[in-house]
């Protein structure tokens, strides 16, 4: 092409370009904007990355709307709390740092306070980041096709893979995608000490990055081994010592988070420490990393998995054979990447679309799509248009909607064919409450239609779930269209249909209780009292009460209902049976307690009160709870 007759002339279209999309789009303070937009103030400002008092006032200036949390953090901060807002904490000498490490603030800090200089909103420092980092994508495609219109399109591609959705967030995720991609372009196209560079920098950020530096090497051997040599001699072509250098120095720039988090906090990696949870790894989250309708990775990329799945088999002039185990190379490099990020705590956080984890695990993928072009003098005009038009298309469908909300695709098989669509659950209840908020045990999630139930969400395991589905003496029916999720959550689709539990039971009142009938009042209690109604019972008497139930002859019990009605100023109670502690519960709501394994004979029912006191100076009762029912199944 006679416009990039030389090759300044791709780099300053390209420039140009990036900076016409600088110019014209906004940036988006979302995702970690709170900690990221202080850590740039405080480098910007004083040259490192505590945060103080100052930057937090700077921040109010710029962001109004995020008065709230640096409110709260200012408060923590002025009051030497040791736990302060969210995602910030204290380092060595009780300086406060973002958990989220400094390197990508780093970069902004130049572009913040030139911005400011020339009259310009410094808030667009971010995105001027995340731009040059597109920017040295461009360069590296370029050295792998060697065709400046060939890369024009990969960053177009790139664009249409997520990077449209993240360029102008306050967050490095469109920069770790970038680099991620550059890195791998530049690592096998000859120069893996700058590829592996970039990689380390993409890692800071996103430590699980860190993989790259197993299979870089790995897919560098299956893109150059030679049948003709040796294993031992295609070993050391690929690990010849500019490329065991690259890799040293990429690990060497991804270490430096975990040097800086040693040396402040003690652990390598203080985001892990605070806010992940290995036991939340598992098979739902794993295909909701992929396959969930409303932020999968399918999300970002549907054209090109199609394309990789359909089309370039044959590209690689060693065969699809060779083609086949370079896809694979590349799906288990997306999974690498996948599996750590699935502790988070917070599943359904921020994005704009795809996951933003999702958004940047998918770059192994693209490479491979990207390399099969490379090995093609001619591209096949259909497979470049299937790909642009389906991934612009997905990228439009993305903008559409917020990450409280569920996707086109996803409303769309809600209402056509509910059964196929059970979203790991925090997505599910956060997204039908239109919410960012925590998923409780104790809370049924009900999505409707034309006011009849299409899925129930509940957690199977917590204590009287059924009893609130299915009322005090029902249970679920064996019928019930029930699907498993994580962490014992379940679904149920359609009507969710009950029966009596049909099972003995045992009920101790207000006239067993005064006879003494099965259950005795061992202490912490007042007499017997008939006040008519759901007031026949006992109140307490003390920070502590005790009743001995014992069951029929012959009964084996599995649960033990206890319900009352509370006085004022308490709102629940401890409850043990016979030693085992099962936590705080509303004894004013109908719930089925379950009893302790090996539980037989008398059962010693022990509930320590919330806040007992007495009702007037002439009364000496101190009650909590009166006592109405009892109840053994």
């Amino acid at each position: 092409m006679k416009l990039f007759s030389r090759a300044w002339h791709f780099h300053l279209l390209l420039a140009l370009m990036l900076a016409g999309l600088f110019a014209v789009t906004p940036p988006r303070m979302g995702g970690d904007v709170v900690e990221y937009s202080l850590t740039t103030i405080a480098i910007a400002s004083h040259g490192t990355a505590d945060i103080r008092l100052e930057d937090i006032a700077r921040g109010r200036e710029l962001l109004p709307r995020l008065k709230e949390p640096y409110d709260l953090l200012e408060k923590g901060m002025r009051e030497n709390a040791q736990q302060l807002y969210a995602a910030f904490t204290r380092g060595r000498e009780g300086k406060v740092y973002a958990i989220h490490f400094w390197g990508y603030p780093a970069l902004a800090a130049g572009p913040f306070k030139l911005l400011g200089a020339v009259g310009a909103s410094p808030l667009k420092a971010l995105q001027a980041v995340n731009l040059a980092a597109i920017f040295i994508l461009g360069l590296a495609l370029n050295r792998l096709f060697r065709s400046p219109g060939k890369a024009l399109f990969g960053v177009g591609l790139f664009m249409l893979c997520g990077g449209g959705l993240y360029f102008n967030w306050s967050s490095p995720e469109c920069l770790s995608a970038a680099f991620l991609l550059a890195g791998l372009a530049l690592y096998m196209s000859g120069a893996p000490l700058a590829g592996a560079v970039l990689a380390g920098l993409a890692a800071q950020q996103n430590p699980t990055i860190l993989v790259f530096f197993g299979f870089a090497p790995l897919l560098h051997l299956l893109l150059d081994y030679d049948a003709r040599r040796s294993l031992r001699a295609n070993l050391m072509h690929v690990l010849q010592r500019r490329y065991l250098l690259g890799i040293a120095a990429g690990v060497a720039v991804f270490a430096l988070p975990m040097l800086f988090n040693l040396y402040q906090f003690g652990v390598p990696n203080i985001i892990a420490k605070l806010f992940s949870d290995p036991g939340l790894i598992g098979r739902a989250r794993l295909f909701s990393f992929y396959f969930d309708l409303s932020q999968g990775m399918i999300v970002g990329i549907p054209g090109l998995a199609i394309a990789l799945l359909a089309w370039g088999w044959r590209a690689h002039p060693a065969g699809p054979r060779r083609e086949l185990l370079i896809l694979g190379a590349a799906a288990l490099f997306t999974l690498a990447l996948a599996v750590p990020a699935l502790a988070v705590l917070n599943w359904n956080s921020g994005a704009a679309g795809v996951m933003r984890y999702a958004f940047w695990a998918a770059m192994p993928l693209l490479f491979v799509f990207l390399l099969r072009l490379s090995h093609r003098p001619r591209w096949p005009a259909w497979v470049i248009l299937f790909v642009v038009l389906v991934q612009s298309i997905a990228m439009l469908s993305a903008r559409s909607y917020d990450y409280i909300e569920f996707s086109p695709p996803a409303k769309w098989v809600m209402q056509h064919a509910p059964r196929m669509y059970h979203p790991e659950p925090e997505i599910f209840a956060e997204r039908l409450g239109r919410h960012d908020n925590y998923i409780y045990p104790d809370q049924i999630h009900l999505r409707t239609s034309a006011g009849a139930p299409v899925q129930t969400l509940y957690h199977g395991v917590h204590p009287g779930v059924e009893q609130r589905l299915c009322g005090v003496d029902g249970q679920l029916a064996p019928d019930n269209d029930i699907t498993y999720t994580a962490r014992h959550w379940r679904y149920i689709d359609g009507q969710v249909r009950c029966i009596s539990q049909g099972m003995p039971q045992q009920s101790f009142q207000y006239e067993q209780i005064r006879a003494g009938a099965g259950v005795a009042l061992v202490s912490g209690w007042g007499g017997a009292e008939a006040n008519g109604g759901d007031w026949n019972g006992a109140w307490s008497h003390g920070p502590r009460s005790v009743a001995v139930i014992r069951p029929a002859m012959g009964m084996k019990p599995a649960t033990v209902l206890i319900l009352g009605h509370y006085f004022e100023g308490n709102a629940r109670t401890r409850v043990s049976i016979n030693g085992v502690d099962l936590g705080w519960h509303d004894l004013a709501k109908p719930q089925r307690l379950a009893l302790p394994a090996g539980v037989a004979g008398d059962i010693r029912i022990e509930l320590a009160h919330e806040a007992p006191r007495k009702p007037s100076a002439a009364d000496a009762r101190e009650m909590a709870l009166f006592l109405r029912q009892i109840t053994l199944r």
